[in-house]
């Protein structure tokens, strides 16, 4: 389902993307080729680095020990048994 709203939203982009150029084009074409392309060069960069990005390791998590030592900690969350009153 992501996959189809990625589509849904990129294809959309460019379709609106291909209009503007194709109006540009047909005003005043020969200002618009050299501004089009650094539009294109723009795009490709940004697609390279969303792809780095994706696949780049991440920070390991570590999984919560089973003998629960996290709560003997000095910084361990705190009990009920420990309020005021109780």
């Amino acid at each position: 389902m992501n996959y189809l709203w990625l589509f849904v939203v990129a294809g959309g982009a460019a379709i609106l993307g291909l209009a503007l150029a194709f109006g540009t084009i047909r005003q005043d074409p020969k200002r618009s080729i050299p501004a089009i392309a650094g539009a294109f060069v723009v795009a490709i960069v940004a697609v390279l680095i969303g792809v780095y990005v994706s696949s780049a390791s991440t920070a390991p998590t570590v999984p919560p020990d089973r003998q629960e030592t996290e709560k003997q900690l000095p910084a361990a969350p705190g009990q009920t048994s420990d309020l005021p009153g109780k």
